[in-house]
């Protein structure tokens, strides 16, 4: 029987004497769509929500290591898991390549003998997963050309550092900026556009919506004669 280990909030599972099992049954997310039934048509109508679901997944886990010092360890592991019910990156060391978003929903229940501790931890799951090779910033220029190796669109963060207009163009999709004032921080997945502090919202300098980037190979076109630098975080994922 072999055992993983996971990284959840900042925190390794090992550090806590906590492994998962390795026999357990990997969950997956599914389509969000309603079924309407129609009088006279045979089946279902399914009307597509373009969107996929969160999903459960629950670990087995067992404590490895010294009885008396896993017991200690136990409160803290509680306490990490407990502190909230915010989405949190986690990892896997049999997944090394990807980056979950996890979010603790579960109880935390340990079932302890004379020997031996185990529980089962429940994750709520995002339904991607990112890509660990577009999770840091990488300076974009025009001309260049960005690969999404991904399965599907990825919604970056663009930082924008200069003054002025500007236009960003990303394989079809663009956007314009106008009265830049030291730089701009445009999120794609939480929708938000600040100044390069994030202490102020940039929506009025923003027309056109938030970039997301297809599949495959992507012309990157910049325009603005005083903007200095533009830097990319990409966030290629595939579904889970």
């Amino acid at each position: 029987m072999g055992y993983s280990q996971f990284k959840f909030n900042g925190h390794k599972s090992s550090d806590f004497n906590m492994y998962i099992n390795s026999d357990y049954e990997l969950a997956s997310t599914t389509p969000d769509y309603q079924a309407v039934e129609i009088p006279g048509r045979d089946g279902d109508l399914l009307i597509p929500n373009n969107r996929f679901k969160s999903f459960k997944q629950d670990f087995p886990i067992t404590y490895i290591g010294s009885y008396d010092d896993s017991i200690k360890k136990i409160e803290a592991a509680k306490q990490l898991m407990l502190q909230d019910t915010n989405w949190h990156d986690m990892s896997f060391s049999f997944d090394p390549d990807y980056i979950y978003r996890a979010s603790f929903v579960g109880e935390f229940r340990v079932k302890k003998s004379a020997t031996y501790m185990t529980q089962t931890l429940s994750f709520n799951m995002m339904p991607y997963k990112y890509l660990t090779t577009g999770q840091t910033y990488q300076t974009i220029t025009d001309g260049d050309v960005l690969n999404n190796l991904g399965t599907i669109l990825a919604k970056p963060i663009i930082k924008i550092t200069g003054k002025g207009d500007c236009t960003i163009k990303i394989g079809n999709r663009s956007v314009s900026l106008k009265g830049i004032d030291g730089g701009i921080v445009m999120d794609s997945d939480s929708q938000l556009c600040t100044n390069l502090a994030g202490t102020r919202t940039q929506f009025d300098k923003m027309y056109g919506d938030f970039i997301d980037i297809a599949m495959g190979k992507q012309t990157v076109k910049i325009t603005g004669d005083n903007i200095t630098k533009t830097e990319l975080l990409p966030r290629w994922a595939v579904r889970c």
